[in-house]
């Protein structure tokens, strides 16, 4: 019998199988294409006076085994308690097989880079965990994988639920709704018609003048949760003191820190406007327009501000009562350098 006969099945059984582990390596994710809805709760005792909650949804559209894949992101954060604060959020990213483009909303404009190795990881999701088990999340089972402060569920090596637990912060993402083997069209793909910027070092590591956002607050927890970095690394240790919570607080709320010591004394000015203007008003319409400014400010600054009450001097007192609190505030405003001393000024 011909040897050759023999071998020849055998080597392309074996040459079948190598063919298919260097696809299946070659892929982001076990599935062609899928979308995937997640909800997205989070939040933190920032101060004793002072409470902050993340409350959003994301989307993940993706195609030729996640080489191709958009993901969304849009929710509020909010501070409640001696901090008022609400901001809406937004992130979009898009990867292609070559290059990674970001949605600058703010400033209406696409930022591209080019694709690092990193990105091309299938284990970067569950790099330096262990895995422990399964659990079931949208219907599905997905094996559980686990670090410091860090709990992951993988299904196809897509991430369907992660938690994070670090430094009393608390971020979760969990899926409500998958969807594999779809039609993912080149329509539900596409990214704002905004300018594209070329970035070549555009990396989420390095800073950029996109970090100081809103959104930087869920974008620090969700890559905390991958684990990578030195500084990730030690935000996880069981070791840390309360100073290094406080910096980790301080640095989440950079962006809201600094917006609130701009509108407060914004919102100074204009109540003191306000005060004088409505003593001069004849109509209960005028008193009204007096409050027009007074209630953009705080509509800038998420803070609700229903008055609706009918008579002149009722409303001067409440305005007059609220710009003497803040006023005798204002020093301690000024002179707070980050989120704990500004909560510890407004309570």
């Amino acid at each position: 019998m011909n040897k050759t006969a023999l071998i020849s099945p055998f080597l392309i059984l074996f040459g079948m199988t190598l063919s298919l582990y260097a696809d299946t390596a070659s892929h982001l994710y076990d599935a062609e294409s899928g979308m995937i809805l997640y909800e997205i709760k989070g939040g933190a005792k920032v101060t004793p006076q002072t409470t902050l909650t993340i409350r959003g949804e994301s989307k993940l559209r993706f195609k030729d085994w996640g080489n191709v894949k958009l993901e969304e992101e849009s929710g509020f954060i909010r501070l409640t308690g001696a901090l008022k604060h609400k901001q809406y959020v937004r992130r979009l990213q898009k990867q292609t097989q070559d290059s990674v483009i970001s949605a600058d909303y703010e400033n209406e404009q696409l930022l591209e880079r080019k694709k690092n190795p990193e990105d091309h990881d299938r284990n970067k999701e569950t790099s330096k965990l262990m895995k422990i088990g399964v659990d079931k999340v949208a219907g599905l089972m997905c094996d559980v994988w686990v670090g410091n402060g860090v709990k992951k569920c993988m299904y196809k090596n897509i991430l369907l639920k992660m938690e994070s637990h670090i430094l009393g912060v608390t971020y979760v993402k969990e899926a409500v709704s998958v969807n594999f083997d779809i039609n993912i069209s080149k329509e539900k793909c596409t990214v704002p018609d905004f300018p594209l910027q070329e970035f070549a070092l555009f990396k989420d590591k390095i800073k950029t003048t996109n970090d100081a956002k809103p959104e930087n607050v869920c974008k620090v927890l969700k890559d905390i949760s991958l684990g990578i970095s030195p500084e990730n690394i030690h935000c996880m240790t069981k070791e840390n003191t309360p100073l290094e919570r406080e910096k980790f607080i301080n640095d989440i709320t950079k962006d809201i820190f600094e917006r609130q010591k701009i509108f407060l004394p914004r919102l100074l000015e204009e109540l003191k406007i306000a005060r004088v203007c409505i003593q001069k008003s004849n109509t209960l319409y005028n008193v009204y327009e007096c409050l027009l400014p007074y209630k953009e400010i705080k509509s800038q600054m998420g803070i609700d501000t229903n008055i609706k009450m009918e008579d002149k001097e009722e409303i001067f007192d409440t305005i007059e009562d609220e710009f003497i609190d803040l006023q005798s505030r204002i020093s301690c405003i000024n002179r707070s350098k980050n989120i704990i001393d500004l909560s510890d000024c407004m309570k």
